[in-house]
């Protein structure tokens, strides 16, 4: 049976945690879970949370130095065949998992996988459905010359074959904002990605989360991580996006 390796990574998470954790204890199909959480010492109710479901994953409390310190860990002791994290306050759709399994028994030759993703509120209601749309129409037309050009894949609905992992670890803890797009690239240039057209997650912004509050900060990361791989038309095109995304963000918060 396909072992399937969620990580999360919280501190101070004491408002989302528990809808986060339940709806990956909530997934069922035909795989072994293994979830991981990495607790970075919270000192709010977040490990009184998590000691309720001290029976269905493994916890860990430990100091880190950052979210991305937290995951390369938590993904070193993963020992699925697939693995993934997902932040302390977004969530899997029903049956996510099941439909990612599926999709690698699929293309099996493939090493990595992407899908789509809502983006929510606090309260968890849909909101910016015309970026979600933009996102999921960008994402027909993925190769590397695209993905150079701009970050259209949604973190939490991507997954990887573990050993994929192994070859391209870890998580650049100099980023702040766009260590997942670093990712993309390294992984990228090891394996075509099977795009599944289904929504596995949800991604929340809210008034304390990086995306709402640093989101200059990604986009520039974005551009400088880009800038390593790709030729002068593709750094001009991602300047462009980056002026683009940034000015409507800019505009709707």
């Amino acid at each position: 049976m396909t072992k399937i390796s969620v990580i999360t990574a919280v501190y101070n998470g004491e408002k989302y945690i528990r809808e986060t954790v339940e709806s990956v204890l909530a997934q069922r199909g035909d795989f072994e879970l293994e979830y991981i959480i990495c607790d970075g010492q919270s000192i709010d109710r977040t490990l009184e949370i998590l000691d309720e479901y001290k029976d269905s994953c493994k916890i860990i409390s430990r100091k880190d130095e950052s979210p991305q310190d937290a995951i390369n860990y938590g993904m070193n002791l993963a020992t699925g065949d697939i693995a993934c994290w997902l932040n302390a306050d977004d969530l899997f759709t029903p049956g996510a998992l099941d439909m990612v399994v599926k999709g690698f028994r699929k293309y099996p030759a493939r090493r990595w996988l992407y899908g789509k993703g809502h983006i929510m509120d606090s309260k968890g209601k849909k909101i910016r459905k015309f970026i979600t749309f933009y996102k999921n129409f960008i994402s027909f037309f993925y190769s590397w010359n695209v993905l150079l050009c701009e970050n259209f894949i949604s973190q939490p609905s991507t997954f990887w074959r573990l050993g994929l992992w192994n070859e391209v670890k870890d998580l650049d803890c100099k980023y702040k904002a766009a260590w997942d797009y670093e990712l993309w690239l390294n992984m990228a240039q090891k394996s075509q990605p099977i795009h599944l057209r289904k929504y596995l997650s949800g991604f929340r912004r809210h008034k304390t989360s990086i995306s709402e509050n640093h989101f200059e900060k990604q986009f520039n990361e974005e551009l400088a991580i880009a800038r390593k791989h790709c030729n002068f038309i593709h750094y001009m095109i991602h300047a462009f996006n980056r002026w683009k995304i940034t000015s409507i963000y800019k505009i709707i918060s």
